[in-house]
């Protein structure tokens, strides 16, 4: 089907800022409400564990799941329980300029449990879901506001 968005989605950004500042702020568990679209509240399970809470086009959700940061390698990994969502971020300096790259990717391998035939995001929604996700980081690291929310999130 077209609209599935089951695939892999990738997408990278530029901020201002180096990637031990901007990796300091994404695998800090507290700021995960802050930059993750339609996520309203996060919690450690210990570690490498985490719950996420939140909400878009009418469900709720609520679902425990793996969270893996390396700090050395300025790379994270997460992934649902169920196996239906996972993927990872990465952050690489960008040629001696303070700067940063920042790569988010995504993984889905079907739909969450529980959720409403019809009511998963198109391919298009989640694109942007991944787009405001990194604004978001770009926003707060570099000071400049707060959380981009995509329109699926309504």
């Amino acid at each position: 089907m077209a609209n599935d968005p089951i695939g892999e989605y990738e997408e990278t950004l530029e901020v201002e800022a180096s990637p031990d500042d901007v990796f300091e702020f994404v695998a800090d568990v507290r700021n995960l409400p802050k930059y993750l679209p339609t996520t309203k509240d996060a919690q450690s399970q210990g570690k490498d564990r985490v719950r996420v809470q939140g909400g878009a086009q009418g469900q709720t959700y609520d679902s425990d799941g793996y969270l893996r940061p390396d700090a050395r390698a300025h790379r994270m990994e997460w992934g649902a329980d169920e196996g239906y969502y996972s993927g990872w971020l990465q952050v690489k300096p960008e040629g001696g300029t303070g700067r940063s790259n920042v790569t988010v990717h995504i993984s889905l391998r079907g739909h969450p449990p529980g959720a409403p035939e019809g009511k998963a995001p198109s391919r298009d929604q989640v694109r942007e879901g991944v787009r405001k996700g990194l604004e978001s980081i770009k926003n707060f690291v570099e000071g400049r506001g707060g959380k981009e929310e995509p329109s699926a999130a309504t």
